[in-house]
């Protein structure tokens, strides 16, 4: 394909031409470089907050998703990834204050700066590098298949290819550069996707009348259900629970958090988060949904190729090539700041290497750890929603730890490490052994694998108490941490829209409005609400 040869060969082009411009006025000291001078103002720590975290798996994995199990994916990513903001917001109101008090620029850096414990910090960040690496496998798995289906070729060579791409522009410029890159790739993911929507809705012949031949469908009509796709509200539950744990966990996001350059910043964000997280999800997932209607029989491998496949029947060449560097676009933005985040992870916390050898360090770690990623991408057979379900785990069963550090003065270090160790068990039991959990538990295996995160924060949070009981017996009782964390109407009402998100007496609703089921319409109003809570509340904390 000649045209898509054009197509990718001048976005390539034009993203190293764009990092060396991007590359300007970057300091070389470690604050520079990973935290861009702790300079990121709300718009564009936005933008880069969007684009780093809508991966490979929001347009491949979600739609590969959607077209195993339906329209139910749809609030599950879409209201959920933006209920997740809510956590953002009260961990990175706080998280701004103590990484610049402590010099910090990860989690585990903050947990030494509270604790004091070396032992504590060098778990954590063992953990987020083991967490970090199959999720950045995702990004060469995606690329692999969006250039298979452009040139035909085997789907190492697209992975190859955009790695070597990605940690070329990476190295050159650190987060400064990295997030001038992802608002260019940002807003041409969410353009191009939404053109291959169009094209895709056009080409079924409109939206409502694409989802009426599915609803109508005896053998179809499951794709418009939530018990029909597969799912079980305890699923439904837990992935929205995972999200709202375990994003924030990503060093990539954290690393956005501590270089905020306000509290006004970070409320900013996470107010306009739930409107961008609808605008990235709808397209993946309802073209994956359609997916059924010209490909109604795809294998689990086969259905991960589902967006390419439509958008270039629907587009041809040029326009089917040109949509699909939304999906590089996308991948890329997300693997450029996993490397730089896990990189920090690598020379300050694990090498603890000086600042005269950071540069060197950097270089070596970053490129190490694109080759690690690269390696699972090839070798590995799992989803891509399976690598992303094992990462997120991982993640999850760190937040409480990092919360509490950054509400308390009273953390004690060992608390931290029972904490991460006993959860972390429980995860790698739902791993290697998904059979233990029959008989008491949904056995942990596909998207199902959501659900670990309730016995895992169980063991997390136990061990933290108990380990600070244990440990620090000064401080057992609550009120010895010290902990500021007001409860006002603006949680309590975020808790019920939570609650209500978890809509049970709509669960076998079929019924369609605009084309959508209404339970869609349902999630998109809570997410609205979310917004008016998430305003007056971030409006009244910045009059203070």
């Amino acid at each position: 394909m000649l045209s898509a040869s054009v197509i990718v060969g001048a976005y390539a082009v034009a993203m190293v031409l764009f990092a060396v411009w991007a590359r300007r006025d970057v300091g070389d000291d470690d604050e520079s470089y990973f935290l861009a001078g702790r300079s990121l103002s709300g718009p564009i720590l936005l933008v880069t907050m969007a684009a780093t975290n809508f991966s490979a798996f929001t347009v491949y994995g979600s739609s590969g998703v959607s077209y195993r199990g339906g329209l139910s994916f749809l609030p599950i990513m879409a209201f959920g990834t933006g209920f997740m903001a809510v956590s953002l917001y009260l961990l990175g109101k706080k998280v701004r204050i103590r990484s610049a008090e402590h010099d910090a620029m990860t989690a585990p850096e903050l947990i030494l700066g509270q604790t004091g414990s070396k032992e504590a910090q060098l778990t954590m960040a063992t953990v987020l590098i083991i967490a970090t690496i199959p999720y950045l496998a995702l990004q060469p798995r995606a690329a692999g298949i969006v250039v298979s289906a452009l040139f035909g070729v085997e789907d190492w060579v697209g992975a190859v290819l955009v790695t070597i791409l990605v940690v070329a522009y990476t190295l050159t410029g650190g987060l400064k550069a990295v997030v001038r890159t992802d608002a260019a790739q940002g807003a041409i993911a969410l353009g191009l996707l939404w053109l291959g929507l169009a094209m895709v809705v056009s080409d079924a012949g409109g939206l409502e009348s694409a989802m009426n031949s599915l609803a109508d469908s005896e053998e179809k009509s499951w794709l418009l259900s939530r018990e029909g796709g597969k799912y079980t509200l305890l699923v439904w539950t837990s992935m929205m629970l995972l999200w709202l744990l375990a994003d924030p966990m990503f060093p990539q996001l954290f690393q956005r958090l501590c270089a905020a350059d306000s509290e006004e910043a970070i409320g900013r964000m996470a107010t306009l988060y739930p409107a961008v997280a609808w605008l990235a999800f709808i397209p993946p997932i309802l073209i994956g949904t359609l997916g059924h209607l010209d490909y109604p029989d795809l294998s689990k491998a086969e259905s991960e190729d589902i967006l390419p496949m439509l958008i270039v029947d629907a587009g041809g060449e040029w326009l089917g090539g040109l949509v699909l560097v939304a999906g590089l676009a996308a991948l890329m933005s997300t693997m450029d700041s996993q490397l730089l985040a896990t990189g920090s992870l690598f020379t300050r916390d694990i090498l603890q290497a000086e600042p005269k050898d950071g540069i060197g360090s950097r270089q070596g770690v970053i490129i190490g750890l694109s080759l690690l990623g690269l390696m699972l991408s090839l070798w590995s057979n799992v989803t891509i929603l399976e690598l992303g379900m094992l990462a997120f785990a991982m993640y999850a069963v760190i937040f409480p730890s990092v919360f509490l550090a950054a509400y308390s003065d009273s953390l004690d270090g060992r608390a931290v490490i029972a904490s991460i160790a006993a959860g972390e068990l429980v995860v790698l039991l739902a791993i290697f052994s998904p059979g233990s959990f029959e008989g008491w538990w949904v056995r942990p295996v596909g998207p199902a694998m959501a659900t670990v995160v309730l016995p895992s924060l169980a063991a997390a949070l136990l061990a933290l108490a108990l380990g600070q009981y244990s440990f620090a017996p000064e401080n057992r009782r609550i009120g010895g941490l010290g902990i500021d964390f007001p409860i006002g109407p603006h949680m309590l009402g975020l808790v019920a829209v939570f609650v209500l998100a978890q809509d049970f007496w709509w669960w076998e609703e079929k019924s369609l409005a605009l084309g959508l089921p209404i339970w869609i319409w349902w999630a998109v109003m809570l997410s609205v609400v979310q917004t008016a809570i998430m305003a007056k509340w971030t409006m009244k904390e910045d009059s203070r």
